[in-house]
């Protein structure tokens, strides 16, 4: 359901008696965060082993983890490429570049693939050691999977509203089970927007419209919600209110903070 389970039992297993084996049924849900649990481990002496294979019909997968944890002198913590999605996605959105820096290029970090797909919306993309840099472009729509990258989602969507063309992003399963029910609440508050958007059973369907406009978005609760109606509100030509805005907090207390040197206008009230 969920790579958070895999993780929260990989990181458990290293504390209790004796090797711990963690047997997953099907598909696992956004892959990329598992492995970058299993690179975490590694660094501090915990040995993850993956067997591949079938049971009972359908894919299965085996996690052996052995050893204790030990330390690993000093670590350096990556930037968030989940944070930085929102910034990349606005510089392409927008009319100038935007640079976003302290993020690996080479990252365990699935959402480092934000670059990617900006870069088939037609954006202009630039990546170095340490930065990212988007520049604006004419976009188009094209189709994708979001799998493994269901945090990408709500921002993506939002650039796909003001995309040339229709935009079907498939398997958004999951985005039902996170703080909000995120295949709802991106399409209403992309839709108070002016934006073009279905849901289809698991998919979203986004037709581009030449710009969004002013208008109301519940947060829900729900940072990411937040955070991309504020993307949205660069390329809208009136004011976008955010209801519950504060749910930013969770992830990125400052975002509306970077928002403003930016160049972004926020006013903020209870």
């Amino acid at each position: 359901m969920s790579s958070q389970y895999i993780t929260g039992l990989m990181l458990a297993a290293p504390l209790l008696d004796g090797a711990s084996e963690i047997l997953v049924h099907g598909r696992i849900e956004s892959r990329p965060y598992v492995n970058l649990t299993v690179q975490a481990l590694a660094s501090f002496g915990v040995k993850v082993e993956e067997e591949r294979g079938e049971l009972d019909g359908e894919e299965a997968t085996l996690f052996r983890i052995g050893g204790l944890y030990r330390t690993s002198g000093e670590v350096t913590v990556e930037g968030d490429w989940s944070n930085a999605a929102f910034w990349l996605c606005a510089g392409a959105m927008g009319e100038h570049r935007i640079t976003v820096e302290g993020v690996s290029p080479t990252s365990f970090q699935g959402d480092r693939t934000v670059l990617a797909v900006l870069s088939r919306f037609g954006a202009r993309v630039g990546r170095a050691t340490a930065f990212a840099t988007v520049q604006p472009d004419r976009l188009r729509a094209f189709d994708m999977s979001a799998r493994d990258i269901p945090d990408l989602v709500p921002v993506i969507t939002a650039v796909a509203s003001v995309a040339a063309g229709t935009m079907r992003i498939s398997d958004c399963g999951r985005l039902r089970l996170k703080e909000s029910d995120r295949l709802k609440t991106v399409a209403r508050g992309l839709t108070n927007l002016g934006a073009k958007i279905e849901v289809r059973r698991d998919d979203l369907l986004i037709e581009g419209v030449e710009e969004l406009g002013a208008g109301a978005v519940d947060a829900a609760g729900d940072h990411r919600i937040a955070m991309m109606a504020a993307v949205a509100a660069t390329r809208a030509t009136g004011p976008v209110r955010i209801e519950g805005a504060e749910a930013v907090a969770k992830s990125y207390p400052a975002f509306f903070d970077h928002y403003r040197l930016l160049g972004g206008e926020v006013e903020l009230s209870d």
